[in-house]
């Protein structure tokens, strides 16, 4: 949910069956960091695989079981989803030093992900740009901005598409 959505990880973790809807393909947020409740929708490769999940672990759980839940039955806690996150890490031959990857990367790769689709895709991405951050749950574009920068970092090719699209919006100032 966190790469397939670009979910924080406490709206994750506060995911209750009731808000993953295998049906319409759709995540509801609710009261996430800035108080704002949303509903997203997922890939059909993450419904699939939510619905692998509820037969295996939900088969008896009521709609207001945590989705990601404790072998108690409660909710998953954060250090649980860290210890987990190193252990595939490790399984995956990946190194984990307590300096990265860290879970909310998987955030980060999805913003970046999305963002470098589109533009290679050809798509506006100055229009497409407040539908993202609403999507991400963000109170005002500042925190979005952060994905472009980083995309810019990551993608060169992303920069060069975007200026030959929107060059013309600044444009070279005149020498004498």
């Amino acid at each position: 949910m966190i790469y397939g959505c670009g979910l924080r990880l406490s709206e994750a973790l506060n995911l209750k069956l009731k808000d993953v809807d295998t049906v319409e393909g759709t995540v509801t947020i609710l009261q996430s960091k800035n108080n704002r409740d949303r509903k997203i929708p997922m890939a059909t490769s993450l419904v699939n695989r939510s619905i692998t999940l509820n037969k295996e672990i939900h088969m008896f759980s009521d709609e207001n079981t945590y989705f990601f839940k404790s072998a108690l039955n409660r909710r998953l806690d954060k250090s649980a989803a860290y210890r987990r996150f190193r252990e595939y890490l490790w399984s995956a031959g990946i190194p984990h030093s307590g300096h990265g990857p860290r879970i909310h990367d998987l955030r980060h790769s999805y913003c970046v992900n999305l963002l470098k689709r589109w533009v290679l895709d050809g798509r506006d991405i100055t229009n497409l740009f407040p539908y993202l951050s609403v999507y991400l749950g963000h109170a005002d574009f500042r925190g979005t901005q952060y994905y472009l920068r980083l995309t810019a970092d990551l993608y060169p090719d992303i920069i060069s598409k975007t200026e030959a699209l929107l060059g013309y919006i600044i444009p070279e100032g005149r020498h004498p």
